[in-house]
């Protein structure tokens, strides 16, 4: 791994070891990683990326390259209340009337979140470190 770039706002921008670009944002705690540079149809796709990312490291401007999250997802899940007025038709009356629920209605939602770790660029480049022996 070789650091390249600092920006002015603190974020590190690294190099690793198969070519792939890193990102580590101590400020809003994410580390990003560009994308595989395995999985290419044609060798030449992947010498051209690679060429990309080195030309990028040579002019440390690393604002063009598409970089996603490495942290960790946690599901979390909410109880989301409904908004929308519900009727139900009353079984003890033949006359088809309809009633407005009384009671209020909940359902619930799943979502994840990232894993962040603001200010904490030792938890932050050990995410990267693992990350670089697990897949490079």
């Amino acid at each position: 791994m070789k650091l390249y770039h600092i920006t002015k706002n603190g974020t590190l921008h690294f190099q690793l070891k198969n070519g792939r670009l890193a990102a580590v944002y101590p400020d809003t705690g994410y580390v990003r990683v560009s994308h595989n540079l395995k999985n290419f149809i044609r060798e030449e796709f992947k010498q051209n990326m690679l060429k990309r990312f080195n030309s990028t490291v040579e002019n440390k401007n690393p604002g063009n390259v598409t970089m996603w999250p490495i942290n960790k997802r946690v599901k979390t899940k909410t109880m989301q209340p409904v908004y929308t007025d519900l009727y139900y038709k009353a079984f003890a009356y033949d006359d088809g009337r309809m009633y407005k629920y009384p009671n209020k209605v909940f359902y619930e939602m799943e979502s994840s979140k990232c894993e962040l770790y603001p200010n904490d660029i030792e938890a932050l480049m050990d995410l990267l470190t693992e990350f670089e022996a697990k897949n490079c």
